[in-house]
């Protein structure tokens, strides 16, 4: 399928978005690299560009920010902090 050049974004940048914003980590990684991939290919409009790099950034954020707080939880669970 050949996207045409007035359509929006497609469901998969949405998806990515949205998982972005409700903090799903690598969900919208996937889904933004899935749609850019197709994007590339002339499969998916470019409307969903944007929706794609906001949605990968905001995976990776939020990849961070829970591995930071496993690392903190592991800190605090071992009794680390208190022992020094």
């Amino acid at each position: 399928m050949i996207a045409s050049k007035n359509q929006g974004p497609s469901g998969l940048a949405i998806a990515a978005l949205i998982t972005g914003l409700l903090g799903m980590s690598i969900v919208p990684i996937i889904l933004g690299a899935i749609d850019l991939s197709k994007i590339k290919r002339g499969e998916a409009s470019q409307a969903g560009r944007g929706f794609d790099i906001a949605g990968i950034v905001l995976g990776a954020i939020w990849t961070v920010v829970w591995l930071i707080m496993i690392i903190v939880m592991a800190v605090l669970g071992s009794g680390l902090l208190f022992n020094l």
